[in-house]
């Protein structure tokens, strides 16, 4: 990894852990969650970044892929648990990561098993070290608190304005020939739960993703996918970062895009049996002694 790659890593890295720690003081009852998104993606811009996907605010049994939409009043209760989710990009150098606030005490163990499954994991992401190796220790950690993974959500490779690039990062031990390189980009992050430990899609879709452009005669699918190429770089997009287009042609357009295969859909994903989750994210570099580029 040349010198001026690794500067933009530990940029956005230094980046994103200034902004989740910030907006994650704003996870308070009472304060609604687009507030909270988009003082997040604010802080990002204003520091110089792109967002390299949109906020995401994950609460209670929600796993991922929840943003609120434009004119979503949904405000923080007082015993939420709350998955904060941020990417910042500097010319296509990532940084992701996540927290969990707990407004419920009484799931405290359970993020901070969490947060040591994290920390266990990110200390293998040396060259030459077994994917699978990576999962067994997060499932050990989190099932020895008697909580379990969430088998279907996994870590993954980051590239060049890629969010998700190359194999993805076990929360379980798996068999695989998999090996670790130096210099890689991971995202590794672990969900614990108290429910069945699998996530399922729900019928709610508010992040998109440029897969190519098709024909169409809709002017507000053309400006979609204008933008999606141009302005979001072909990362994962929500339609409120969008303008100028009423909700129910935003609707229709973005049911024709992704019917044709232009646009690639991330739905809600939620905890199959309806169990609390937890989720803690670092980005880290894969070096003799790794880089985690999200950490204060």
């Amino acid at each position: 990894m040349d010198k001026q790659t690794m500067d933009n890593y530990l940029k956005a890295g230094k980046i994103a852990a200034n902004v989740l720690e910030k907006t994650g003081k704003k996870i308070v009852s009472g304060a609604t969650h687009i507030d909270i998104v988009e003082h997040a993606e604010h802080m990002i811009t204003d520091a110089g970044a792109e967002l390299a996907c949109p906020t995401t605010l994950s609460v209670n049994d929600i796993a991922a892929h929840y943003t609120p939409l434009a004119g979503d009043t949904t405000a923080i209760k007082e015993k939420d648990i709350v998955k904060l989710d941020i990417g910042v990009m500097i010319d296509g150098c990532i940084a992701d990561t996540a927290t969990t606030i707990c407004l419920d005490p009484q799931y405290d163990d359970m993020n901070n098993t969490a947060r040591a499954a994290l920390q266990k994991a990110l200390k293998l992401a040396t060259p030459g070290t077994n994917l699978g190796d990576i999962g067994a220790a997060i499932e050990s950690e989190i099932t020895s608190k008697g909580y379990r993974p969430i088998v279907n959500l996994s870590g993954h490779v980051l590239s060049s304005y890629e969010l998700h690039s190359g194999f993805n990062i076990p929360n379980i031990k798996t068999d695989t020939r998999d090996i670790l390189e130096e210099d890689m980009v991971l995202a590794i992050e672990p969900f614990a739960t108290d429910g069945q430990g699998l996530v399922k899609e729900i019928n709610r879709v508010q992040i998109y993703r440029l897969i190519e452009p098709k024909p169409t005669r809709l002017d507000a699918a053309r400006k979609i996918l204008s933008l999606a190429k141009t302005q979001f770089h072909a990362m994962p997009f929500t339609p409120r970062w969008i303008t100028g287009i009423s909700p129910f042609m935003m609707d229709s357009a973005l049911r024709q895009l992704s019917a044709s295969n232009a646009l690639y859909i991330y739905p809600v994903l939620k905890e199959s049996a309806g169990g609390n989750v937890v989720q803690a994210e670092h980005t880290v570099i894969v070096k003799e002694k790794p880089i985690v580029t999200t950490m204060l």
